[in-house]
């Protein structure tokens, strides 16, 4: 049996604590309503791709359970749905005080790009134009304050309605 002796150890490494008290951040959740399965799809990758979590519900009926297990920072929110609408899912929502706080992102084919006020009233934040331009969504859901990663102590979307 030998014995290997070192005569310059390495030097030891200073483990630095991980402050515990402090933010802790968590990958944003985002839903996705839109009935069309191949543009759902598609956004779940792009978002799934920058970082977010993301869900999916086919109708407005789904949107309304998934809301409350998912617990979204923001939702993405066709118009035209089966079932419920997608205007009257967006009242619904803003009518409830668990979840009239969460970042709405309207998603509508409307060739003007303009949504119809009543749409914007019912409390929507913002909309995007399908085609879907990944940038500009990315860009919408950054500026209501759902970046990718957010602090995991920050309440789902505590962003402000413009």
């Amino acid at each position: 049996m030998s014995e290997v002796m070192m005569k310059n150890p390495a030097p030891s490494i200073e483990e630095k604590p991980v402050p515990q008290d402090g933010p802790r951040p968590r990958a944003a959740r985002v839903l996705v309503v839109e009935d069309e399965r191949h543009i759902a799809r598609f956004l779940e990758f792009i978002l799934k791709k920058e970082g977010y979590q993301v869900a999916i519900a086919y109708d407005g009926e789904q949107a309304l359970g998934v809301v409350d297990q998912f617990a979204p920072d923001a939702i993405l929110l066709d118009m035209v749905l089966p079932g419920i609408s997608g205007l009257d899912v967006l009242k619904r929502l803003r009518a409830d005080r668990r979840h009239a706080h969460r970042v709405i992102v309207v998603l509508s084919a409307s060739l003007f790009g303009d949504l119809p006020a009543e749409v914007m009233e019912a409390g929507a934040n913002t909309h995007c134009t399908k085609p879907i331009a990944p940038s500009d969504l990315l860009k919408k859901l950054a500026e209501f304050g759902v970046p990718p990663v957010i602090d995991e102590d920050a309440p789902a979307s505590s962003a402000h309605r413009q």
